[in-house]
């Protein structure tokens, strides 16, 4: 397969690949007004128990970094979710969990990454005021996520989805695709978001007390790759339907508790690939307000927002 766009996990591309895409050491955001004296901030939880794509000191450390920066303190969660560890979080950030099965082998069934008791215990606690920032990308991660996501009233796609085929991901509050919450509003003007840039993912519908963030305008289409059910299985031939109206991210509070869904991981992500470094995520040029998007979600679901 010879496809050279990069996705938020490097799927679309061989696996030997994907260990080319690397936390860009080098970005750096200018945090004008931190929401909390350095390490006096709400504890944020990465987990990384769940075979994750992305965690605090690999992928994920700019996102970690950003978050320091704004005076969280940040750790990795590496064991299993049960009510006593959780209680040690004032937010838990989920990214990219896969099935042990699925850690080298993508090929359907993509199974969850969860145990049943697991998703129990995480219900609980959320709806006691727990908060959640859960990233689910494209096939096979909608998979590992999806039973979890139906619990919490997502219906996920196990596919990889393009909001315009060919092109950059942006969703924009001029068109509609991004829409008005108090996420986008930030704290000052200075930290209002227009427009958020995503790198390929998955496609939800949403149930119950969420509400849409990100929406796909009508050029969206979904598409199952062949190659994780045929090893010859060609790009061209991937079947493929239109998503237009789906969701992309949205948010819930729920009883007590707050959560955000976002159905690509890679735009809270500041990454470079190959011997050409190209970025993908706050670092992309295209991508100008993600950083500030992603501080700002933070921001909401532990409350600075409301202040």
């Amino acid at each position: 397969m010879k496809l050279y766009r990069l996705t938020g996990l490097a799927l679309l591309v061989p696996l030997s690949m994907a260990g080319q895409q690397v936390s860009d050491d080098d970005f750096r955001f200018a945090n004008a007004n931190p929401a909390f004296a350095s390490n006096q901030g709400p504890r944020v939880c990465i987990d990384e128990g769940h075979h994750n794509f992305h965690t605090a000191d690999g992928r994920y450390k700019p996102f970690a970094d950003l978050l320091r920066g704004d005076g969280y303190t940040v750790a990795g969660f590496s064991g299993a979710f049960t009510d006593e560890d959780l209680a040690g979080c004032g937010l838990l950030v989920i990214a990219n969990p896969l099935a042990e099965e699925n850690v080298t082998d993508w090929s359907y069934p993509h199974p969850s990454a969860f145990a049943k008791e697991e998703i129990r215990e995480l219900m609980v606690w959320i709806r006691a005021g727990g908060r959640l920032l859960l990233f689910a990308d494209h096939a096979p991660i909608a998979g590992a996520a999806r039973d979890l996501g139906a619990v919490l009233g997502l219906v996920m796609i196990d596919a990889y989805v393009d909001a315009v085929p060919g092109a950059t991901d942006v969703f924009q509050v001029s068109d509609g695709t991004l829409r008005p919450h108090r996420i986008l509003e930030g704290r000052a003007p200075f930290e209002r978001v227009n427009s958020v840039t995503t790198f390929t993912g998955q496609a939800v519908q949403i149930t119950g007390g969420w509400t849409p963030l990100f929406v796909f305008g009508p050029e969206a289409v979904a598409r199952i790759s062949l190659s994780q059910v045929f090893q010859d299985g060609a790009f061209a031939e991937w079947p493929q339907f239109p998503v237009g109206g789906w969701v992309h991210g949205a948010v819930r509070e729920w009883d007590r508790g707050r959560m955000v869904f976002l159905g690509e991981a890679a735009m809270c992500s500041a990454q470079v690939s190959g011997e050409e470094r190209y970025p993908m995520g706050m670092n992309h040029p295209e991508a100008p307000q993600n950083a500030q998007f992603c501080l700002s979600v933070v921001r909401w679901l532990t409350g600075v927002l409301d202040r």
